[in-house]
């Protein structure tokens, strides 16, 4: 039985790695906690088949016992607010762990946010990265640190679009603000979006690919990959709005969206100073499919399966 050692586990991907691994049944898993005081919220978090062990990465002479030899981790760690040295420090010692206890693949998550501002409308893991925001430059800065670990195991890094699924934080604001009626501002927000590029993935792609690479028999030998769901049309925000306004019944609004150049928004997001200013940026899922990797649901199927969570957990009230 193969052990998978995950840290950052009781974040939305790792949740939801955790209940896939032990639906599989063929994987010992064995999750990180920070402090003593989340037992309680980690039983409620994780069943009691999976190994809960508590540490800190910022004291990692504390965490003998959690990686073993040739297992894989999975690293899901990012400390919001903290910064790039802190950042860069825990991730230092989380390879320092590693190494000493011979471990034999580190799949790292990071996200595609390090990309940044860049003038191509089709962005694929040869792009060169241009963080604007402190996250996108810690997750960059955290890739290079997480790279060195090829000396001693092999590593492969994910780099995921903006991930949505039930429960997760991409659609929520979206889908609030249909609800809550306000309709002038919402029309208003449609003729500015437009057809800008949403850069969905669901997370249930996310966690089959994590798989993949668990599974994966070849060396990664630190490759860097990225899944998204953005070869499909729909992923933009004028057909997302109208697909979870027609699920939701929300009436459509009473005039004809007057459609703003995807010039004006670029130059709206530049001035806010947003990490991605084009709209029109696709992040392209083909290097990873090359290797064999099939997402087991559609875009529109992970759409169908939000709208249907938001509607019975009463959210529409």
């Amino acid at each position: 039985m193969k052990t998978i050692v995950i840290t950052g586990a009781s974040g939305y991907i790792g949740r939801c790695l955790v209940t896939k691994l032990l639906a599989l049944g063929d994987y010992r898993v064995k999750v990180l906690t920070r402090h003593s005081q989340e037992i309680s919220s980690s039983a409620c978090l994780f069943p009691n088949s999976v190994e809960v062990v508590i540490g800190d990465l910022q004291a990692p002479e504390l965490l003998t016992g959690l990686f073993e030899r040739d297992c894989t981790v999975i690293n899901l760690v990012y400390m919001w607010g903290a910064g790039i040295a802190d950042n860069v420090a825990v991730t230092t010692n989380l390879l320092r762990l590693c190494s000493a206890a011979g471990v034999g693949r580190i799949i790292h998550c990071s996200t595609a946010a390090v990309v940044g501002r860049v003038e191509e409308n089709d962005v694929t893991e040869d792009t060169v990265s241009n963080p604007i925001t402190e996250y996108g430059k810690t997750k960059l800065a955290v890739e290079e640190v997480i790279r060195g670990a090829q000396n001693f195991c092999d590593v492969a890094i994910l780099r995921p679009t903006a991930v949505f699924g039930i429960d997760g934080a991409p659609l929520k604001k979206l889908a609030s603000d249909l609800a809550a009626g306000k309709r002038v501002t919402n029309y208003l927000k449609s003729c500015l979006f437009g057809r800008r590029r949403m850069n969905l993935v669901h997370v249930d792609n996310v966690v089959a690919s994590l798989l993949f690479f668990i599974d994966y028999q070849d060396k990664f030998g630190a490759e860097i990959f990225i899944v998204s769901d953005d070869d499909d049309p729909s992923n933009n925000f004028a057909d997302v709005e109208h697909f979870l306004m027609n699920r939701l019944a929300i009436p459509p609004y009473k005039f004809p969206r007057f459609l703003i150049p995807l010039g004006v928004l670029s130059f709206i997001l530049n001035r806010l100073g947003r990490n991605n200013v084009n709209p029109r940026c696709n992040y392209s899922p083909n290097k990873i499919s090359a290797l064999g990797f099939r997402r087991p649901k559609s875009f529109m199927s992970g759409l169908e399966e939000y709208a249907e969570w938001w509607r019975s957990t009463g959210l529409r009230q």
